[in-house]
């Protein structure tokens, strides 16, 4: 494998006399698998090269990544081929750390905020039963609460008072939009209820958590028409392995409603083509789901998994074709895909991501006679208040009640 990425000799002799020749020559390995071009492979070998010489007797994990790139590669005076081109320094290092930690790196435990921070995720994740993306935010705003109290030790949190805060949280949610204040408001009195059932403080202090003004229902859902998602959709080539990837991501979306996170998380074997249903779990309901598929979308996954989809290990419907080849598509990865084809079809000022479109599948089926409960139940919504705003959207049932203009059945002289 190295003889036929490098061709010099002398390359190739001072790859194997690297430090971490070894671990080289995995790495080439491990690239290869993934689908990765010689050019790319090159450009990373040449990186974790550099690395190598520079690493002496300290150890590979992420502390020393990130030493190399911030410290030395700003100030390196290395003699002989060296990387620095932080893209591609970066990207290198990240892949070598994936190969050596498959099961991901242990989060290091280093301060009493870090404690704190690990078991209030577990309480979220395993008590809570939220989904990824809100323990992360809940996440983030806990962080910044203990950042801003500069809190190094319990003896802090047993002194935080009411005030304080009030204090701290009007400060940072009037910087942003009311929703963002409201979500801002839910996560902190959400971390303070798990502060004090852990003892951590004395006393009950989500009711200081200052509300902000919002008011539910009060606007009306972004949405699109059905041709234009039709556009969307037709703006894929499907000739291409990639193209039908993506044409059946985007009937996902533009006949389910599915969440981008519904999308990334469908496994192959959650396909029943011979009764035409999806199965997936979705994590706001803590149960699996079962969703008809349309006939469009039955061909265009058939299509793919067929004659698009690259073989491997991977049991993700929607997997890369790209290094890391064969790798599941993420929810990031999913919102690419609609931007990307919302530029071409000229709807790129319309459609910023996904939920616009799910936005509009409902918007669609209510004004097609579909009830509130059939909506809430194919969007996944826990609750049907959720789906409710959608009732300011149903043309048809408003136009029954609505009352006539006043002034509009006088006689004009």
């Amino acid at each position: 494998m190295l003889n036929r990425i490098f061709c010099r000799v002398a390359v190739v002799a001072r790859i194997r006399d690297n430090p971490i020749g070894g671990v080289l020559r995995r790495y080439i390995a491990y690239l290869a698998a993934r689908g990765y071009c010689h050019g790319a492979m090159r450009q990373y070998v040449y990186a974790i090269e550099h690395f190598g010489r520079w690493l002496g007797n300290r150890p590979i994990d992420r502390a020393t990544v990130r030493r190399f790139i911030h410290w030395h590669l700003p100030r390196c005076q290395c003699i002989g081929q060296t990387a620095h081109n932080i893209k591609y320094v970066r990207a290198a290092l990240h892949r070598l750390l994936e190969m050596l930690e498959p099961t991901g790196p242990a989060p290091r435990i280093r301060t009493f905020a870090d404690r704190v921070l690990r078991d209030y995720e577990r309480h979220l994740k395993h008590v809570c039963g939220l989904a990824g993306a809100t323990i992360q935010y809940r996440l983030r705003y806990a962080r910044e609460l203990l950042r801003r109290r500069r809190v190094r030790g319990a003896k802090q949190l047993l002194a935080w008072s009411p005030a304080q805060i009030a204090q701290s949280i009007s400060s940072v949610g009037r910087l942003g939009k009311p929703s963002s204040g409201h979500v801002l408001a839910c996560s902190i009195r959400s971390f303070l209820r798990f502060l004090l059932s852990q003892g951590l403080i004395h006393r009950d202090l989500a009711a200081a958590v200052p509300s902000f003004a919002t008011w539910r229902l009060a606007s009306l859902p972004k949405t699109i028409g059905l041709a234009e998602l039709e556009n969307l959709v037709a703006a894929v080539d499907a000739s291409k392995p990639i193209g039908m990837r993506n044409r059946a991501i985007l009937l996902c979306l533009t006949q389910l409603g599915l969440r981008a996170a519904d999308v990334a998380s469908l496994r192959v074997e959650d396909v029943d083509q011979a009764s035409r249903i999806l199965r997936f779990r979705r994590p706001k309901q803590r149960d699996h789901v079962v969703v008809p598929m349309t006939t469009p979308l039955a061909r265009a996954i058939n299509l793919y998994l067929r004659h698009g989809r690259p073989s491997g290990s991977s049991s993700s419907l929607f997997v890369l074709h790209r290094a890391p080849k064969g790798r599941g598509v993420t929810s990031r990865g999913v919102c690419d895909v609609v931007v990307l084809h919302a530029r071409r079809a000229g709807l790129a000022d319309r459609i910023g991501g996904p939920h616009i479109i799910r936005h509009s599948v409902a918007t669609a089926l209510i004004n097609q006679g579909a009830s509130i409960k059939q909506i809430a139940d194919l969007l996944g919504h826990r609750s049907i208040d959720t789906t409710a705003i959608y009732a300011k959207v149903d043309l048809n049932s408003l136009a029954r009640v609505a009352l006539p203009w006043p002034g509009a059945q006088e006689v004009i002289p």
